[in-house]
C-alpha cells in the first residue's frame, strides 16, 4: 500500500469551495468546451509537405490585406491573456503594434481562473475591451445572460470591410453558436481538426523511458488498464528517476479533467460520450449520466487508485492549473493527463529535456494508449467542439476600437497575417519565394531541431482561426519525430478507439430550467472528489446514489426539458444537419 499524503485530506473543504460554483443563466445557442490551448491535429503531418504560406478560403477572399499604418490615430486595446508579461517588448509586438497604431494592455489571466475573473469583471463592469473567454457550455448560460444585459456589443452584420473574417464566420458551426437575437456576440478561435471530425488524442503522456528501464513497457505505447497501473505502481516504489524515497508520484490531471481522466471516461460507452458529466441520450431519452452504473463504475476506480496513492493527492488542490504538469517537468510524476497533440508533444519534450540534458527526449514523453478498467479492447476517445475559446467585445468598446480590433482579426486570416503568427518576420524569420512557398530561416539547436525565436510571445496573434498553414507549421518547425510519433497516436485512436461525440444539442439549446439551474458539472465534480476523500470504498456507491436522489428535484426539472425539446440526436450526421437550422 502506498502511503496516503495527508495534506490533501486537510485541505478538502478549499477544493469543494472552489468546485461549487453554481451555474445559471440563459441562451438560445452557443458555446463550446474545454479541451486545449489552439490544438494542432496529428492529420497535419499527413497533409503538409513543405512549409507554405497561410493559404484558406478566407485569405484567398481577401484581395489586399487589410489596411496598415494608415491610421490617423493610436488607439489602446486591453485584452486578458495567460503571459501577459511575456506579450510586450518583443519584436513582434514592436511590428504589431506599429503596424495597426495599437497599444496593447495585456492583463493577466490563468486558465484555471478565467471564469471566475469574468464574472467579477462582469459585475463590477470593468470588463477589457477584448474579453477572451474558454466559452463552454460551464459558462455559456451565464454569458447568454449578459448578452441580453448588454454587457456586450454584437460583431456588426456588414463585414464587407473585412472579408477574411467574414469567410471565416461564415464557414463554421461555432458561428451559429455564438449567435442571439440575430447577432454574433462572439468571435472563435475555429480548430483546425475538420479532417479528424474533431477528435483528439486525449489521454495520458508517460514516462516510457521508466517503463524501459524497469523491463514494463509495451510494444507501441498500449496497454490494458491493470498494465498500466501496474507499472506506475511499479514506479513510485522503485523510483527508476533515482529522486529518492516518497519523491516519486503517479497520476496527475488538470483540474477540468480530475478526476475523471482515471477511470469515469474509460468507463463510458455512450455514442454522446463528452467528458463532462451531463446528460445523455439513451435509447432516444435524456438520463443524468451522474446516476448511470458506469458513471458510478468509473468513480469506484478512481477512488481506488487515490486510496492506493497511485493518483497524486495534490491535485485535488492544484487550483492554479500548473502544479500538476511541472511536477512532471521536474522528473517526479510517472503520467498526466493530457491533450497530446504534436505541440504540446514537442513542447513537452522539450521542456523535459532541457530539465534533464542526458535524458531519452521522446521516451521522456511518450503518449499512452490504455483500455477501459472493464474490457481489455475498449479504448475511449472524445471529439472537441469546433473551436477553443471566443473574444467577446465589451459594450464600452468605441467604434474606433472595434474597427481597429476587426481589422486586426480580418489580416492575422490572410497570407501575410498567418504568416506573421506561424513564424514572425518577413526576411528575419522566414521568406517567401517566388513560387509562394516559405522558407523557415529559424536557427537549430544541437539536436537539428527548430528554435522558436519569439517563444510565448503570439498570445494575442494566435486567437483567430487556425486555418490550414497550421499543416505547414507543423511540418517544417516541428521535429519529425514529434510529427510521427503524435500522428501514429491520433491515427490509432482514429482507427481503434470508441469516439464520444459532442451533442449540440443537449449542450446549447436553451430551455426555461436549463438556463436558469444550468448543467449541474461542478456540482458533481466537487462531490466526487468530496467523497474520494472522505468516503470508503465500501459506503462510496451508497453515499454517491443518495447525494444524486438528493439532487433530483432540481435535475429532473431539466431533464423535463432536455426531453420535451423537439430534436434529440440519435446519429451525429443527424445532429449536424439539425444544427443548420439553428
Amino acid at each position: 500500500m502506498i502511503k496516503k499524503n495527508s495534506k490533501a485530506l486537510a485541505l478538502a473543504i478549499a477544493l469543494v469551495f472552489m468546485m461549487a460554483s453554481a451555474l445559471a443563466g440563459c441562451g438560445q445557442s452557443g458555446g463550446g468546451a474545454a479541451t486545449t490551448a489552439a490544438a494542432t491535429t496529428a492529420a497535419a503531418a499527413e497533409a503538409a509537405t513543405t512549409a507554405a504560406p497561410a493559404t484558406t478560403a478566407a485569405a484567398a477572399a481577401a484581395e489586399e490585406p487589410a489596411a496598415s499604418g494608415e491610421y490617423s490615430t493610436r488607439v489602446t486595446l486591453s485584452h486578458n491573456i495567460s503571459n501577459a508579461e511575456q506579450l510586450v517588448d518583443n519584436p513582434l509586438y514592436d511590428f504589431f503594434s506599429e503596424k495597426f497604431q495599437v497599444d496593447m494592455q495585456y492583463i493577466q489571466m490563468s486558465l484555471g481562473e478565467h471564469m471566475e475573473k469574468t464574472r467579477i469583471w462582469v459585475a463590477s463592469g470593468d470588463l477589457p475591451d477584448i474579453l477572451w473567454l474558454d466559452l463552454n457550455e460551464n459558462i455559456f448560460n451565464e454569458w447568454c445572460n449578459w448578452v441580453d444585459s448588454e454587457v456586450f456589443r454584437p460583431v456588426p452584420s456588414d463585414l464587407s470591410n473585412y472579408p477574411a473574417l467574414k469567410d471565416m464566420l461564415d464557414s463554421g458551426i461555432a458561428t451559429k453558436l455564438f449567435t442571439r437575437n440575430g447577432d454574433v456576440y462572439a468571435l472563435p478561435a475555429m480548430r483546425d481538426m475538420a479532417s479528424a471530425d474533431y477528435t483528439v488524442c486525449m489521454g495520458i503522456t508517460y514516462r516510457a523511458d521508466w517503463a524501459e528501464a524497469l523491463g514494463m513497457r509495451k510494444e507501441d505505447d498500449i496497454y490494458t488498464w491493470q498494465e498500466f497501473i501496474d507499472l506506475v505502481r511499479a514506479c513510485i516504489e522503485q523510483d527508476p528517476g533515482g529522486n529518492g524515497e516518497g519523491k516519486t508520484f503517479g497520476l496527475s490531471a488538470p483540474q477540468w479533467y480530475f478526476p475523471d481522466m482515471f477511470g469515469i471516461y474509460q468507463t463510458n460507452t455512450y455514442e454522446w460520450g463528452f467528458e463532462e458529466p451531463f446528460f445523455i441520450e439513451i435509447g432516444g431519452e435524456y438520463v443524468w449520466y451522474p446516476t448511470t452504473e458506469e458513471y458510478i463504475k468509473g468513480l469506484k476506480v478512481a477512488k481506488g487508485l487515490f486510496d492506493e496513492g497511485i493518483i497524486w493527492h495534490d491535485n485535488i488542490v492544484d487550483t492554479n492549473s500548473a502544479m500538476y504538469i511541472d511536477m512532471y517537468y521536474a522528473g517526479q510524476m510517472v503520467g498526466t493527463g493530457q491533450h497530446a497533440t504534436i505541440s504540446n508533444l514537442t513542447n513537452g519534450r522539450n521542456r523535459m529535456k532541457e530539465a534533464f540534458p542526458d535524458i531519452d527526449r521522446e521516451k521522456s514523453y511518450m503518449i499512452a494508449k490504455i483500455a477501459s478498467p472493464f474490457d481489455d479492447n475498449f479504448f475511449w476517445q472524445k471529439q472537441s467542439p469546433t473551436y477553443w475559446g471566443a473574444n467577446s467585445l465589451s459594450a464600452t468598446m468605441s467604434d474606433e476600437q472595434l474597427d481597429r480590433f476587426l481589422d486586426i482579426w480580418n489580416w492575422l486570416l490572410t497570407d501575410e497575417g498567418m504568416n506573421f503568427r506561424l513564424y514572425g518576420l518577413e526576411d528575419i524569420d522566414f521568406i517567401v519565394g517566388a513560387d509562394g512557398k516559405v522558407e523557415v530561416m529559424w536557427e537549430k539547436n544541437e539536436l537539428g531541431y527548430y528554435v522558436d525565436p519569439h517563444p510565448g510571445t503570439r498570445g494575442f496573434y494566435g486567437r483567430p482561426k487556425l486555418a490550414e498553414a497550421e499543416l505547414a507549421y507543423i511540418r517544417e518547425t516541428v521535429p519529425l519525430v514529434d510529427r510521427e510519433d503524435g500522428y501514429k497516436s491520433w491515427r490509432w485512436d482514429w482507427e481503434n478507439a470508441h469516439v464520444g461525440k459532442v451533442d449540440y444539442n443537449m449542450l446549447f439549446s436553451s430551455t426555461p430550467n436549463k438556463d436558469t439551474l444550468g448543467m449541474f458539472v461542478a456540482e458533481v465534480k466537487a462531490k466526487a472528489i468530496e467523497l474520494m476523500i472522505n468516503s470508503s470504498m465500501d459506503d462510496l456507491e451508497s453515499e454517491w446514489s443518495a447525494w444524486t436522489d438528493s439532487m433530483m428535484p432540481k435535475v429532473q426539472l431539466v431533464l423535463d426539458d432536455l426531453n420535451a425539446l423537439p430534436f434529440i440526436p440519435t446519429s451525429y450526421a443527424e445532429l449536424i444537419e439539425h444544427m443548420k437550422s439553428w
